[in-house]
């Protein structure tokens, strides 16, 4: 009997053992068909915008990750040289991301999808956006190279799909607004269940990562060669936000995360909100138990702030784990060298390609490749200074929304200088207009004077006036005249501008300055 007790015992604590890892696919259903439609672009549609540096490197990172978890992938991006040599695989698959393109991608999608549907099997869709946003008469867009794209135009084209869930995440200053236009007085709609909100937030299958609840900036910055936000989800679906363990990331976890992430950056121009609304059936935002098979463990003895980097440079994941908070992350493929840095001690390392799952404490430390780069951005550099685990998750709140909304921005190139909009600006076409037509009121008004004073002279000269006399008169009514005519000329002009400031002034958002090393940019847009 004592070697079955034995053997009972053992297989006992070999159970224990591994329902205490994270569990992957092999122990799992083979989980839904995954789809996701990935887009990043540079260059909008409203040309005076700047362009963007990093929105093709989101959206190439974006595939590399989906790719590495099964989904079937989509990519609109116009890459760079930099951006194609750094991924080939991106560079081969991406179409340009134009109208054209857009909606062939989007006929396809459903053509796969329906597919998926006639063999019996739950579909999933992930929308994926980085690039420049706006909004215009309260309605919010995000942009292509020659389309707009508002939320009532993606709720058309998603309407068809057949996914039983479908994911929209953006990484685009107010991109809040493609799915809760603003209140009357050009205000954000308080959230109040969802029930009021068009668009978007009306479909129960869509849940939405969206990069700001507001009309802040969204930033890019050097060390990430990323835009920040798209940056932090991305680590976070890597697996660095799934607090809880359970090999899923959820929207509460990847919210928590990412305003974590930025928590320490004292001020808010920088930190970007975040504003979430998941599925109605399902608070999942990702599945990666499909990837964990291939992972790197960082246990809660080990917590500090990590990133993880490949043989290439392109900084993948970064993570900062709480005190006795695992974190277990999926890892990319064996194509090349990964490493692991730690920043509170500047030490480094390499992370081999096999055994499949690794744990950090059998790794030997080593001196970093390169020296620190030191901070490129004080505030950025904040990022991921606090620590992340399951008591942030749950000890955090969505902020509401406030009384005021900062002006308007668009999502910022890393080295772009921002002159920030007075929160009541003046009403620059009011003033332009007004002034014109006084100005032509005014003018009109001494030409009448010129005018009358002319009369007058013609009518003040005596009959017997001498030779000479008559001819002063002459010259100083044609001088009148002459006058008179210059003045209702400038006036007529004058009103004539006045009255097309009000009529045809362009509409735009705020005043908005940007300098960089390729040139400048300044104007003014703000909706009267």
């Amino acid at each position: 009997m004592r070697p079955a007790v034995l053997f009972l015992l053992a297989l006992a604590c070999a159970v224990g053992t591994l329902s205490a890892a994270p569990r992957s696919a092999d122990a799992e259903e083979s989980g839904p068909a995954t789809f996701a439609l990935i887009i990043g672009s540079n260059i909008s549609v409203d040309s005076e915008l700047p362009a963007l540096k990093y929105a093709d490197d989101d959206a190439a990172r974006y595939l590399d990750l989906f790719r590495l978890l099964g989904a079937r992938t989509y990519i609109l991006s116009r890459l760079d040289d930099n951006t194609r040599r750094l991924h080939p695989q991106a560079a081969a698959e991406a179409l340009e991301p134009r109208r054209a393109s857009f909606e062939r991608t989007m006929a396809q999608i459903g053509v796969d999808m329906a597919q998926a549907q006639e063999r019996k099997l739950e579909t999933v869709l992930y929308v994926v956006y980085a690039g420049h946003g706006g909004v215009e008469n309260g309605v919010g867009y995000i942009t292509l190279e020659d389309m707009r794209i508002t939320g009532a135009d993606l709720a058309r084209f998603l309407a068809p799909v057949p996914a039983t869930h479908i994911h929209v995440i953006a990484d685009a200053c107010a991109s809040y607004f493609l799915a809760y236009s603003r209140g009357p007085g050009g205000q954000r709609r308080p959230l109040r269940g969802f029930q009021d909100t068009p668009q978007l937030a009306n479909d129960r299958r869509i849940g939405l990562l969206l990069s700001t609840s507001s009309e802040r900036e969204s930033h890019e910055w050097d060390a990430f060669q990323a835009g920040v936000f798209s940056h932090e989800v991305r680590s976070g679906l890597y697996g660095a936000a799934d607090a809880d363990g359970d090999g899923k990331v959820s929207y509460r976890e990847i919210a928590a995360f990412v305003a974590r992430a930025n928590e320490a950056i004292p001020n808010e121009r920088f930190r970007p909100d975040v504003h979430i609304k998941a599925p109605a059936e399902s608070d999942t935002l990702l599945d990666l138990r499909r990837g964990l098979g291939r992972r790197l463990d960082v246990d809660g003895a080990h917590a500090a702030h990590y990133w993880v980097e490949d043989e290439r440079g392109v900084r993948l994941v970064d993570f900062h784990n709480a005190e006795g908070q695992s974190v277990h992350l999926v890892r990319p493929p064996p194509t090349g060298r990964v490493y692991l840095r730690k920043l509170d001690d500047d030490t480094e390392f390499t992370i081999p390609a096999s055994p499949s799952v690794i744990e950090l404490a059998d790794l030997q430390e080593a001196s970093p490749r390169v020296a620190s780069r030191g901070a490129a951005h004080e505030a950025f550099g904040l990022i991921f200074a606090l620590p992340f685990g399951r008591g942030v998750v749950d000890a955090y709140a969505e902020p509401l929304p406030g009384p005021d909304e900062p002006p308007m921005a668009v999502r910022l190139p890393h080295d772009a200088v921002t002159t920030p909009p007075s929160r009541s600006p003046v009403p620059t076409r009011s003033i332009v207009a007004w002034s014109a037509m006084g100005v032509g009121v005014a003018a009109i008004g001494a030409g009448a004077i010129f005018s009358v004073s002319a009369i007058g002279v013609s009518h003040g000269t005596a009959a017997t006036a001498s030779q000479q006399a008559v001819a002063s008169r002459n010259d100083l009514i044609s001088a009148n005249n002459s006058r008179a005519a210059v003045a209702y000329t400038g006036g007529a002009v004058a009103l004539g501008a006045g009255i097309a400031a009000f009529a045809l002034w362009p509409s735009a958002r705020s005043i908005q300055a940007f300098a960089t090393p390729q040139g400048g940019y300044l104007g003014y847009s703000q909706p009267f």
